[in-house]
């Protein structure tokens, strides 16, 4: 892989992560402010936003890893690394519904704000290019 396209990747993770701590905060300020159980939502939410950063992090991790291996080692190195989120997930989930100070739903929302993050700036990229080409 050349160092430009390692470096641009890198330069698109920490945007997608800025961005999802930017959302995540005004998000927590909201479900704080506007809901009888808004420090329990805000915990859920916190916890699993950290959790999807990381688990982001992983996964971008992995992609760079692989791209430097044979495609039948990386291939098996994928897959177990894509049961290893799936299985941390799951575990992030079993804490967030065992532990009464946190919300279970807030930790689902922080756990799919990345992806809505990564979604809407895809569609906003992909309307500007759009634009461009008219």
């Amino acid at each position: 892989m050349m160092i430009e396209e390692i470096n641009k990747s890198d330069l698109n993770f920490n945007q997608i992560v800025k961005t999802t701590i930017i959302v995540g905060i005004i998000l927590g300020a909201g479900m704080f402010f506007l809901s009888e159980d808004g420090s329990r939502l805000l915990l859920g939410l916190a916890f699993g936003m950290v959790f999807s950063i990381l688990n982001f992090r992983l996964l971008h991790l992995t992609i760079k890893k692989s791209m430097d291996m044979h495609p039948a080692r990386a291939q098996s190195y994928v897959t177990s690394r894509y049961f290893l989120r799936y299985f941390l997930a799951g575990a992030v989930l079993y804490v967030a519904i065992s532990n009464e100070a946190m919300h279970v739903l807030g930790t689902i929302i922080g756990l799919l704000l990345i992806k809505f993050v990564i979604l809407t700036s895809n569609v906003i990229l992909g309307m500007k290019k759009k634009q461009k080409t008219k």
